[in-house]
């Protein structure tokens, strides 16, 4: 029955995700459909973090249920102010962070890890300037941070939870490049979206498994 669930809300997922990209790769522009689908598909996760988090009640659980909340809310607002998305999904990274400290303490192999992803960082920086387009790019570094901080934290924790961390930041990285680069290719958003709503999903799976 759990295992039911689970794919169930996979597969609703996947179903809002597929209409939001046909709306938004239409020929006619519909804002608010788009952000209703985008947001349905976002909140499959948090339901199904919902359901985890009610069929065993943990302090870790709750933190990844209200962080995953945040991100369903965070992937309307990005699609109408991109800073303000980037502060949302910060927030729900926080959440997530909060919970893998919950869950269990910290150890060298996360420092470690978070120091390589920190030079990774700052190799990058020239591209999170051109992001910021002559504005300050301080909120582009203080969420790459929180990038660091949530996949160096979860390489000690479930696999589950490991696996949509990393491609989390996977996602991040390639819609950092799209943007930098202009990339207008519809396999390229596909790909880029599609592996951000998996990596909310194996999140949210997390907490069931």
């Amino acid at each position: 029955m759990r295992t039911f669930w689970v794919f169930s809300c996979f597969g609703l997922m996947a179903v809002m995700y597929l209409i939001y990209q046909s709306i938004k790769c239409g020929a006619e522009e519909h804002k608010w459909q788009e952000w209703f689908f985008r947001g349905a598909a976002a909140a499959m996760s948090a339901l199904l973090a919902g359901s985890g988090y009610f069929s065993r009640p943990a302090p870790e659980r709750l933190m990844i249920l209200i962080g995953l909340c945040v991100f369903a809310a965070a992937d309307v607002i990005l699609d109408r102010s991109f800073l303000a998305g980037l502060a949302a999904f910060g927030l729900g990274r926080l959440c997530c962070c909060a919970a893998m400290l919950i869950s269990r303490a910290p150890g060298r192999i996360n420092l470690i890890v978070f120091l390589a992803l920190l030079c990774l960082i700052l190799a990058l920086i020239p591209q999170m300037k051109k992001l910021a387009k002559g504005r300050s790019p301080l909120p582009y570094h203080g969420y790459a941070l929180l990038l660091a901080a949530m996949t160096s934290l979860a390489v000690t924790q479930k696999p589950l939870l490991l696996a949509g961390a990393v491609l989390f930041a996977v996602s991040d990285g390639m819609l950092l490049f799209q943007i930098v680069k202009n990339i207008k290719a519809k396999r390229y958003d596909y790909l880029c979206l599609g592996s951000h709503f998996l990596a909310l999903f194996l999140i949210a799976a997390s907490t069931v498994f």
